[in-house]
């Protein structure tokens, strides 16, 4: 099982409001993996549902790193490399925190 920080849809809700990408219509836990929490959203905006990947890194990820490697991949989704794009939240940060944890909003 590779859920160990539960959320319930008001926690994701108010996740939200922070970026542009409507509201969410449903989320589901990710059970493969073995280090982060990962729950997999569909939001929807102007009538067009699009799937999310909400990780929180959990205590074996260091938190310092974590703007590195968000950086990382958005640099190589720039220059056409296949990867998961960080989705830039309203005042353009790509971490924030969900229970305590750093936490990504990533394309699926």
């Amino acid at each position: 099982m590779a859920v160990y920080t539960p959320l319930e849809r008001a926690d994701i809700d108010s996740l939200l409001l922070s970026y542009d990408v409507g509201t969410l219509v449903s989320f589901k836990g990710i059970t493969e993996g073995v280090e982060n929490t990962n729950y997999l959203l569909v939001a929807q905006r102007d009538g067009v549902q699009t799937r999310y990947i909400l990780t929180l890194y959990e205590q074996r990820v260091n938190a310092a790193d974590l703007p590195f490697f968000m950086g990382l991949t958005e640099w190589l989704a720039e220059r056409a490399i296949i990867c998961p794009r960080p989705i830039a939240a309203k005042d353009g940060a790509v971490i924030h925190t969900v229970k305590n944890r750093p936490a990504a909003l990533i394309q699926f």
